[in-house]
């Protein structure tokens, strides 16, 4: 995600009547600009090929021939669209292939008609699929191999009028420090369905908002120039997802540094699909505080 740099526009933002001063140096006008071309952004990517409003499904294989095609009732295919049979998953010693039975399987834009390896994670291969307005690629979470099925004119995609949010305030865009762990901390996360898997965590960011101090666990490695943070609030389960949000935050290894910008608090996958798998925020980045900044709940997952 596109981080961006601030001027110093101090006078400017005292003119405005900026609130917390000292954590400013951009003018309402810029940093509301700033926040409304990130959000643009987000909604851009929600409805692309690869976002989250087209997930349709996830299927779980099972070692060995896994049909695929209308025939499975969980994933609600019309049958006078799509073939009974569209092909087959092969799930052998922790590879997928895929073997067509239809024509017009394609594997990265190429036709295919035979059985092709699609997934093998220890060899760095993940090749898409398609049929029609399908498109498929193998997730491995765990122990565990799923398909994430798309369809690319789905209704979620084609009716999306966007997410609501918080009014963008400037109160939390806030200044914090990042703390290192030594050694690093290894924290375990769980997702939305059951899977428990450990994760990095080279250290915490805190930061102090109307007098109280708060932490939140950063998971990423000590070279990691970005920090990936999880967290709940107040809000979640409210005018928020009950599963918490995500943020993305720059690391200056030449200073603890960090700059907190609420108003780019995003949420999780699971908010546009029941079809994703995703991790929530670990019970130390549950904060008592009600964070009224970024985007708001989305439908009804």
């Amino acid at each position: 995600m596109t981080k961006n740099k601030f001027s110093s526009l101090i006078l400017f933002c005292f003119f405005l009547s900026c609130t917390a001063g000292e954590n400013h140096d951009i003018s309402v006008q810029e940093h509301q600009e700033q926040v409304d071309a990130w959000h643009e952004s987000q909604m851009e990517f929600l409805q692309s090929d690869q976002g989250w409003l087209n997930l349709i499904g996830l299927i779980w294989l099972e070692n060995g021939v896994n049909t695929f095609g209308a025939e499975m009732e969980e994933l609600s295919l019309d049958a006078n669209v799509f073939p009974e049979k569209i092909g087959s998953f092969i799930l052998e010693n922790d590879k997928v292939y895929f073997d067509p039975l239809v024509e017009g399987v394609e594997l990265e834009n190429i036709a295919i008609d035979s059985k092709k390896l699609v997934f093998d994670i220890n060899a760095g291969i993940d090749k898409r699929q398609n049929f029609k307005n399908l498109q498929w690629n193998i997730i491995k979470r765990g122990d565990s191999f799923g398909v994430r099925l798309r369809d690319l004119l789905a209704k979620d995609v084609v009716e999306f009028a966007g997410v609501d949010r918080f009014p963008v305030d400037l109160k939390w865009r806030i200044k914090a420090k990042f703390i290192p762990y030594n050694p690093i901390k290894e924290v375990m996360i769980t997702n939305v369905v059951g899977q428990v898997s450990p994760n990095a965590s080279s250290g915490y960011v805190e930061f102090d908002f109307e007098g109280k101090t708060y932490k939140i666990d950063a998971l990423a490695n000590p070279d990691d120039v970005e920090l990936f943070l999880m967290f709940a609030d107040d809000t979640s389960g409210e005018s928020t997802y009950g599963g918490g949000r995500y943020m993305y935050v720059d690391r200056d290894f030449e200073s603890d540094e960090i700059l907190l910008d609420f108003n780019m608090a995003y949420n999780p996958p699971c908010v546009y699909t029941a079809h994703a798998t995703c991790p929530l925020p670990p019970k130390q980045n549950v904060l008592d505080l009600a964070i009224m900044a970024g985007h708001k709940n989305f439908g009804k997952h």
